[in-house]
């Protein structure tokens, strides 16, 4: 149905404010040393499109935040269509499952793929990759509500600030799906074809980066503490999720500062380790979901709650990270900040 985006996917570069599908190299692929006047903030927030209460809870506590302390975009980390993703770019949950939740929020959100947007039989299976294509294809759709959703394919990058020339920090878009669930019957989505094409553009978006910081997001984590667990051993099935582990340990872990995934509804701000090298891992899964932690002790982690909806604020100002977390109560919406941590790009 949608197979012109599939076929021009990794050929064309897409424009939107701030974002590009193919980085084009840089000669020298060195830092700019202004950067380090320039501050970035952003909302890394997941698993939320469900349309209910709690989703509004925490679009409400987002726009309180934002009114003090200024955001500049969202990651929106999959998961964005409760239960079983969408069926056209005209299909009414848009509207009520994003539009309608987030019309107080004035800036972009920068979508990726999850598995209940992937849906074929059974809502979650991740196992119809085709039908993530709509929520790309929504990207261009003009008769939108808004022009916040941003998807321009299934894997991108942007830099921010946005509208800039010079970077401050490279955000790299992966599409964890097709490598983290059971590999899709069809032959554009069979997991070492798209692990080889995806390793291929990543390389290419790595390489010709001139930000000084580099974050990469995804809807499935790399390692969690929650439910699912770590990638190869998701849900305690041997072998689930290994290609994706595989591709990240290989071809990212180590050369980007933060890796920012949802999946998990719950909350983790986990450490470097041996696993992924310098990477930094943030798991925010309680856009309007919560679900207690599996397991607090399977990675460290420098702070991590579950049972509790939120979202992770983060600013970057030339080489200093700041990091907030912030809970949201399910019943009256009181908004906490629970933690906060800060550390300088490596």
């Amino acid at each position: 149905m949608l197979s012109i985006f599939r076929s021009h996917l990794y050929a064309l570069a897409f424009v939107f404010p701030g974002a590009v599908c193919a980085m084009s190299a840089s000669p020298d692929n060195i830092p700019d040393v202004n950067t380090v006047h320039k501050t970035v903030r952003f909302i890394a927030i997941g698993d939320m499109g469900t349309g209910e209460h709690g989703q509004y809870l925490v679009a409400d506590a987002i726009a309180g935040v934002c009114a003090e302390k200024g955001c500049d975009f969202a990651l929106g980390l999959g998961d964005n269509i409760y239960e079983s993703g969408v069926d056209s770019v005209a299909d009414l949950q848009f509207k009520t499952k994003f539009e309608d939740p987030y019309k107080n929020l004035n800036f972009p959100f920068y979508m990726t793929l999850g598995n209940h947007d992937n849906t074929w039989l059974s809502a979650g299976d991740g196992l119809d990759n085709d039908k993530g294509e709509i929520q790309v294809a929504y990207s261009y759709e003009n008769n939108r509500p808004s022009d916040k959703w941003h998807m321009p394919a299934r894997m991108y990058s942007f830099t921010a600030p946005l509208n800039e020339t010079t970077p401050l920090i490279q955000f790299i878009s992966l599409d964890s799906n097709p490598l983290a669930a059971v590999s899709d019957g069809d032959y554009a989505y069979w997991q070492l074809p798209y692990r080889d094409k995806e390793v291929k553009w990543l390389k290419q978006t790595l390489s010709s980066s001139t930000a000084p910081w580099k974050i990469a997001f995804s809807h499935h984590p790399f390692i969690s503490n929650g439910r699912h667990g770590n990638a190869g051993l998701y849900d305690g099935v041997p072998g689930a999720g290994l290609v994706y582990y595989d591709m990240l340990k290989n071809n990212l872990c180590g050369k980007v500062d933060l890796l920012i995934s949802g999946h998990e509804h719950d909350l983790q701000l986990l450490k470097a380790s041996d696993k992924c090298g310098k990477t930094v891992q943030i798991v925010s899964g309680a856009g309007a979901k919560s679900r207690d932690l599996k397991d607090t002790s399977r990675n460290a982690a420098h702070w991590q709650l579950g049972g509790t909806l939120g979202f992770f604020y983060l600013q970057i100002e030339g080489d200093i990270l700041n990091i907030s977390v912030y809970t949201v109560d399910a019943d009256s919406g009181e908004t906490s900040l629970a933690y906060q941590y800060q550390q300088g790009r490596n």
